[in-house]
């Protein structure tokens, strides 16, 4: 079984303990909270911040083999901190990471703070699918996890079994997203949770 096949077919595994190399990262807490952030587009700050609002959950969870307890859920993603190194500087990726995701997070930070029994709270690597975007951009698989490129079928089920929830998680993903998951689409996280940060790290470089 090659390295790419033990992703597939087990849960909860970290890079990191395969050899990996990865940039520090843990999560954040005040006052017994996890804090983290979510970028969103400005237009939305009205609704997002309206009565009975907050960020919605509209993306389903999505791999060809879903695990039971994510049948029918949907999600909202967030980083642990408001412009992860991994994003521009990793040391497999470079700046890929950010030449991705800039296409759609979104040009404001919001910081979101959440109580450790908020349920729902889980990390997962985004590497497994940076590496299948680096081979289709770039040509090369820096982690070398022999995914069949063809559809990203199997770098999406890696990612998904990456999901390790909060309480367990050990600082030990390459690119750890956050990921508040419901059943059905909705409000995952209500505006009392949220707050619009005073330095936005990329606003600037999106607007351009």
């Amino acid at each position: 079984m090659n390295l790419g096949k033990e992703f597939l077919c087990k849960r909860e595994l970290y890079l990191k303990d395969k050899g990996y190399k990865i940039l520090p990262n843990q999560i954040k807490f005040h006052k017994n909270n996890i804090v983290f952030y979510h970028y969103t587009h400005s237009k939305f700050l009205h609704m997002i911040f309206s009565k009975n609002s907050g960020l919605y959950a509209r993306r389903q969870v999505s791999c060809p083999n879903i695990p039971e307890e994510f049948n029918d859920c949907y999600l909202i993603e967030g980083f642990l901190d408001p412009l992860p190194k991994w994003l521009t500087e990793d040391y497999y990726f470079g700046n890929l990471g950010f030449e991705m995701v800039r296409r759609y997070i979104g040009n404001v930070l919001l910081r979101v703070e959440l109580p450790m029994n908020f349920s729902g709270l889980y990390i997962a690597d985004y590497a497994h699918i940076l590496d299948c975007k680096h081979t289709n951009l770039r040509g090369t698989s820096p982690l070398d996890l022999g995914y069949d490129i063809s559809n990203g079928h199997e770098a999406t089920q890696a990612y998904v079994n990456s999901y390790i929830p909060v309480k367990k998680y050990e600082g030990k993903h390459m690119a750890p997203v956050i990921q508040i998951i419901r059943k059905e689409k909705g409000i995952a996280v209500p505006n009392k949770y949220l707050s619009v940060c005073k330095l936005q790290p990329i606003l600037s470089e999106i607007d351009l």
